[in-house]
């Protein structure tokens, strides 16, 4: 597991959860399609009463455990941190934040199946 979340891939395990469309001149995913067998959106309840969404493959959302929580906050602000090159300025007031439990899942799959 990456220390820190990977856009495209499981919130968990890091594996693809979308095809690769594109990618980059690293080599890294640049843009995704169809989403892969059991690929989950789950949304959590922020402890500050927000909710984020997370993507899981299909072997991760079945056995999330909310002892897992803090570990994916750190890795989704890990992520974040990652992203804006290390300046924490516009998301600083996320540090005291956590994920308090899940609300809801649906798999994606069946979600962009609604958005057609």
């Amino acid at each position: 597991m990456s220390p820190y979340k990977i856009a495209g891939c499981c919130s968990c395990c890091d594996m693809l959860c979308f095809e690769v469309t594109a990618v980059r001149e690293d080599g890294k995913p640049k843009t995704f399609g169809r989403p892969n067998d059991g690929a989950t959106r789950i949304t959590f309840l922020l402890l500050n009463g927000r909710r984020t969404d997370m993507t899981f493959c299909g072997a991760c959302a079945g056995s999330l455990d909310p002892q897992w929580y803090a570990t994916l906050w750190r890795k989704n602000l890990s992520g974040w941190l990652r992203e804006q090159g290390g300046n924490t300025e516009k998301f600083k007031h996320e540090f005291a934040n956590g994920i308090l439990c899940e609300i809801g899942r649906i798999t994606w799959k069946e979600l962009v199946s609604h958005v057609r």
